[in-house]
């Protein structure tokens, strides 16, 4: 039952950071609108700042390799490590180590910052609004997220009734079991659907001042991301099922350890597809990116985190990886930004409070 633990957290870890470095650190950078959340300049490419560029660039990507390098080998020798609180703590804090990836990414992006001033680069371009296209363009079938996460509630209600006997027939596993698995899947299922809506409803991407390419590029890119959240909901709501009659007729450990097992490998492969259907759109769409928008690098925090008061838009597009981010200047953004840390930061100490008393047992 350990191994199964240990490598349901190898799955999740170590294809997670992997991921993370290749989206943050590019191969080609010279050859990306964006690079650390910069936008590129030609003045990066002449001369002296060619040199400190690079420089900037190579320290960067050997920062995020190494901590990568670090975080897949601490993986590795955890598969040999028994299974306790202790080695259990350690797992779930090489989860959020993942983020520390992210360091090199911004201190790349001040960096480049430092050096667009040094060069004299000034903010520059043009805010380009295709009112033709404007909130018109969705690619989000409600039906097909909406029905999974239907059945997601129906398995729910029915593991609320068998664990309250109203049914008559009592599940191998201990009372309450059922409920508590079920009702974790169903909240996610509720997070899912809201931000996939946002998703498609947020404002359409300028690349050209031909409307119908604006159009088609964001119906693309929107497309992606319905498919996405699409497949994370259907995988969602079969493995809640699954498991839900799977704990039914045994209190097997091992079973729900080996289905949770491949539950997080279909999760992986949906992300790796996901990421590789938007680097398709962006070079299928690399030619019509014609405008040169206007420089709000100093809107975008270490690159990562957006904080533009002046615009009323509650989520953007990302600089860092794909899909969007949240405007932390808007009152909901600021809302959303100190929830998520209060729940990462109480997350840590909880787990590291059970540690220390001895409840976090395996």
């Amino acid at each position: 039952m350990t191994w199964l633990i240990k490598a349901i957290m190898f799955v999740c870890i170590v294809p997670s950071i992997i991921l993370m470095y290749m989206l943050g650190f590019s191969g080609n950078p010279g050859k990306k609108k964006m690079i650390f959340g910069v936008r590129d300049n030609p003045k990066f490419h002449e001369g002296k700042g060619q040199e400190k560029f690079d420089a900037i660039v190579s320290s960067a990507r050997n920062g995020g390799l190494i901590i990568t390098a670090i975080v897949v080998i601490l993986s590795i020798v955890m598969l040999f490590l028994p299974v306790t609180g202790g080695t259990l703590l350690a797992w779930i804090l090489l989860v959020f180590a993942l983020f520390l990836v992210a360091a090199p990414y911004g201190k790349g992006n001040m960096e480049l910052k430092d050096l667009k001033k040094e060069l004299g680069i000034t903010k520059s371009g043009v805010t380009y609004t295709d009112l033709t296209s404007t909130n018109t363009v969705h690619a989000l079938k409600l039906a097909w997220i909406i029905l999974p996460n239907v059945l997601a509630l129906l398995g729910t209600i029915a593991a609320v009734l068998i664990d309250f006997g109203v049914f008559g027939v009592t599940p191998a596993v201990e009372k309450y079991a059922l409920t508590v698995m079920s009702l974790s899947f169903l909240f996610i299922a509720a997070i899912i659907v809201p931000i996939a809506v946002m998703m498609d409803n947020a404002r359409n991407m300028v690349i050209s001042r031909d409307s119908s390419i604006n159009a088609n590029y964001s119906r693309a890119k929107k497309k992606t991301w319905a498919d996405l959240f699409i497949a994370f909901s259907w995988a969602n709501a079969l493995y809640l099922i699954a498991n839900s009659v799977l704990m039914f007729f045994t209190d097997s450990e091992a079973a729900v350890l080996i289905s949770t097992l491949g539950y997080t490998a279909v999760i992986m492969v949906v992300v790796i597809i996901g990421v590789i259907n938007q680097r398709q759109v962006e070079s299928r769409y690399a030619r019509d990116t014609e405008l040169e928008l206007t420089d709000d690098d100093d809107n975008w925090i270490l690159g990562m985190f957006y904080y533009n008061p002046n615009d009323t838009r509650l989520n953007v597009e990302k600089r860092l990886g794909y899909g969007a981010t949240v405007n932390f200047a808007h009152p909901a953004g600021k809302v959303i930004g100190i929830v998520s840390a209060v729940i990462i930061i109480g997350s840590i100490i909880l787990m590291i409070y059970l540690n220390a008393t001895g409840q976090l047992v395996v």
